[in-house]
Parts: structure tokens; C-alpha cells; sequence
């Protein structure tokens, strides 16, 4: 797994450059620097609103006491949507708004659920007494009141 990924790192540079070639042939230089800025510029956009949304997410989830897996692993996405696109070029761009969008960022969360499912550890923790505890701890307490503090004058 990791090697691939580190292949796909090393190669991902040539085959940019080799599409941004190509497109450049097929068109003009002005398309491409427009079709880059404009993915670029969109993919911003986005990534500021849903990264604003994942945020918000994440904080409810977790004041009302729950595990914020899913707003986690949107947060998770966000932030390589918006590391994809501050590297130039279009794959990285598309593949980063692609991720931007919720409707299919569920099938890029799905994949990661997928590969994560067999290293998860849950464990559960209840604070306090439960009905099987026993409750015969006794504390006694004396309350003691200490006299004015004396002000010197």
C-alpha cells in the first residue's frame, strides 16, 4: 500500500505535466492557464465552505457527547482536497474538487472507511455508577467556618 502510494507521489508530477502538454497542443496556452486558474479558483471556493462545514460538524458532534467518525473523516478529505490543490496542476485540481463535493465524497469516504475498518480499535468508558455498582461508600464531612481575615490598618 505504501509503495504505491510513494510511486504514485513520483509519477503524479510527469503525468501532470504531460497533460497540461497535451491540453496546451490541442489548444492554447491562454485555455490552459484559464482551465487551471478556474479549477484552482473553484476548488477554493469550495474548499473554504466545506472545510467551514466539517468544522461545525465536528464541534456538534462532540458537544452532544458523540464520536464525530463520519464529520472526522469529512475533515479528514477537506484537508486533502485543499493540499491537492495547492499542487499545480489539473489531475490534482479535478481530483481535489472531486473530494470538495459531497455527493461524491461518499464514495471516497466509503474507500477510506473500507481501508480503515480492519485498524480501528472502539472501546466504550461509562463515568460514574452503573446499577450493578455498589454505593456504600461513605464520605463524612465537617464544615468548618474560618473567621474574617483581619486587615491591619
Amino acid at each position: 500500500m505504501l509503495g504505491r502510494a510513494l510511486l504514485l507521489i513520483m509519477l503524479l508530477p510527469v503525468i501532470e505535466i504531460g497533460l497540461l502538454v497535451w491540453i496546451g497542443m490541442h489548444t492554447s496556452l491562454l485555455f490552459v492557464l484559464c482551465l487551471l486558474g478556474g479549477a484552482g479558483l473553484l476548488g477554493a471556493i469550495l474548499a473554504r465552505n466545506e472545510g467551514l462545514m466539517a468544522s461545525r460538524r465536528l464541534a456538534v458532534e462532540m458537544q452532544h457527547g458523540r464520536m464525530p467518525g463520519d464529520a472526522l473523516l469529512d475533515a479528514l478529505l477537506v484537508s486533502v482536497a485543499a493540499i491537492l490543490l495547492i499542487l499545480p496542476g489539473l489531475l490534482s485540481d479535478l481530483v481535489a474538487i472531486a473530494l470538495l463535493i459531497p455527493f461524491t465524497r461518499k464514495w471516497f469516504k466509503a474507500l477510506v472507511a473500507r481501508q480503515l475498518a480492519g485498524h480501528i480499535v472502539t472501546s466504550t468508558y461509562f463515568a460514574g455508577f452503573t446499577s450493578e455498582s455498589p454505593r456504600d461508600d461513605i464520605i463524612d464531612v465537617e464544615v468548618v467556618e474560618s473567621p474574617p481575615p483581619k486587615i491591619n490598618g
